[in-house]
């Protein structure tokens, strides 16, 4: 069995396949997407029919229009928190997600590059689930990092692959296996050496005779 080196670059290739297992046993959620329902519940529709005849009433012409396939809705809330010792202050949040659109005629001072923005009540039921869709996918990616820190400090304690391997075997998936397979291969170093021996005792066996007579008879030239 050969020898392999743990370098960087095959700790690496550890840490990135480590990180692919992760991903594909804990994936992240999909926001929602589709704005339709805020668009329908808030009754923009309604609200953009009567800017419209507002406008023409007011100005005497036709109010500029656009086409928008993006609804960003923003909720914006206060929330009083304890800093542990007896003392509350006040937090504000603001916080904002796309949805998509049909594409959707509204005045053009309501929007800007096909996007139409909003503000929502903070219990809004889309608003919300984005939210928690936003927390978990947060949860998530913070579990990714803790353990990837951990198996990154746990690399750095093996100098070779072969230590790794013989303290926790069960990293194997991880393990490019081009690399699992140089170090399976037979190490030829020793028989190397064995073969390098005996050509010197066979092709040197005068000269060694020579020497050990020399030493014999103590002459130290």
């Amino acid at each position: 069995m050969k020898t392999v080196r743990l370098s960087e670059s095959l700790k690496s290739e550890i840490r990135e396949n480590a990180k692919k297992k992760f991903k594909a046993a804990n994936p992240e959620r999909e926001f929602p997407r589709d704005g339709m329902q805020v668009f329908t519940d808030e009754g923009y529709q309604d609200k953009i029919n009567a800017t419209v005849k507002h406008f023409k009433d007011t100005w005497g012409y036709d109010c500029p229009m656009e086409s928008v396939d993006t609804l960003a809705i923003r909720a914006r809330w206060e929330e009083e928190q304890d800093d542990g010792e007896g003392n509350t202050h006040v937090k504000e949040h603001d916080e904002s997600f796309n949805l998509n659109l049909p594409d959707i005629r509204v005045p053009s001072f309501l929007c800007r590059y096909r996007e139409m923005s909003v503000e929502v009540e903070a219990d809004n039921p889309v608003f919300l689930e984005c939210m928690e869709v936003r927390m978990f996918n947060k949860n998530v990616r913070d579990k990714l990092w803790d353990e990837d820190y951990k198996l990154k400090n746990v690399l750095n304690e093996f100098a070779t692959l072969n230590q790794l391997m013989k303290s926790a075997s069960w990293l194997q998936p991880l393990i490019p296996a081009e690399r699992l397979q140089k170090m399976h291969e037979k190490d030829e170093r020793g028989e190397r050496i064995k073969h390098q021996a005996e050509l010197a005792d066979n092709e040197l066996s005068s000269l060694r005779e020579t020497i050990l007579e020399d030493a014999l008879l103590g002459d130290d030239t």
